[in-house]
């Protein structure tokens, strides 16, 4: 029987895993529809579940003291959802994964999934990687928020991570870099204009 076509682009991202290995996590995995403004992990939930993002956008947010929405994380087409920290120590989320637009994920119990580690190293490696790309986007996210201005914070992102400029809206990016949508807004005219007006820039809303 053959795999899902979505499964191709797992092989190609994850060439260690074999398609029987495939096969096996498929009979452990289960597709989920989310939409719009719904969550994958809730506040307060111990996270469960980790899934591969088949299509759609999602942000990894929590409410900041000042009562302001702060985004850690986006997650696109392909990537992992999980928040390894909650699932480890077994304690609540203290944030939200939440759809951007409606979405598809393929989601597997993680609890299910820990029993093939031993048997297929290959299946282990990808959840070693997984872990490595989390705190390699974690340590990256805590340096962008260390540069001291909104427009080196966005020039940052425009270098490294277009992907985050073409497909997320500027109130939701602004809330990534912990400023205001008015401040980054200012921001992104300072760089066209030194762009020579051009504007390679996504969503604004």
């Amino acid at each position: 029987m053959s795999l899902p076509s979505y499964y191709q682009r797992l092989i190609k991202k994850y060439p260690q895993v074999s398609e029987v290995e495939w096969h096996l996590l498929d009979q452990l995995a289960t597709v989920r529809h989310i939409r719009k403004g719904e969550h994958f992990l809730r506040v307060g939930k111990v996270a469960r579940y980790a899934a591969f993002v088949l299509s759609g956008q999602f942000k990894y947010n929590f409410t900041g003291d000042d009562g302001g929405e702060k985004i850690l994380k986006f997650g696109f087409r392909d990537d992992f959802l999980t928040n390894c920290l909650s699932f480890n120590n077994n304690k609540p989320s203290y944030l939200n994964i939440t759809a951007l637009e409606d979405a598809v994920v393929l989601r597997f119990n993680i609890n299910k999934v820990q029993p093939l580690y031993d048997l297929h190293s290959s299946i282990l490696h990808v959840n070693m990687q997984v872990y490595e790309n989390i705190m390699e986007e974690q340590a990256e996210h805590q340096y962008i928020l260390s540069l001291k201005s909104p427009l080196e914070r966005y020039r940052f992102l425009l270098r490294h991570r277009p992907a985050i400029i073409q497909k997320i809206s500027l109130t939701n990016i602004a809330r990534y870099l912990f400023t205001s949508r008015e401040a980054l807004s200012r921001a992104r005219v300072m760089v066209t204009k030194k762009l020579g007006g051009e504007n390679p820039f996504g969503p604004s809303l």
